[in-house]
């Protein structure tokens, strides 16, 4: 099998190549959304990712599922897509 690969899709469909930097679980307060979903019972442990690019950008993930994140350089949202 070939190595995974992971790039973040910006809002205008740039790539960034980026390599996991660190994970961390936190525990979510029923009831907390990421914008796109609402914390419930089934859903309390949330391990949260950061990427970082070939330039030293580092990007959060903002959402619980795992696929959106934001570079601390920009308010725009950019996507994980996997090779």
């Amino acid at each position: 099998m070939d190595k995974i690969t992971f790039f973040l899709e910006g809002p205008g469909r740039q790539r960034r190549l980026v390599t996991l930097l660190a994970t961390e679980s936190r525990n979510i307060a029923k009831g907390s959304s990421d914008g796109r979903r609402v914390a419930t019972m089934g859903l309390s442990d949330v391990c949260f990712h950061t990427m970082i690019d070939e330039h030293g950008n580092i990007a959060k993930q903002i959402d619980f599922d795992g696929y959106r994140f934001k570079f601390r350089d920009s308010n725009l949202p950019w996507d994980l897509m996997i090779a």
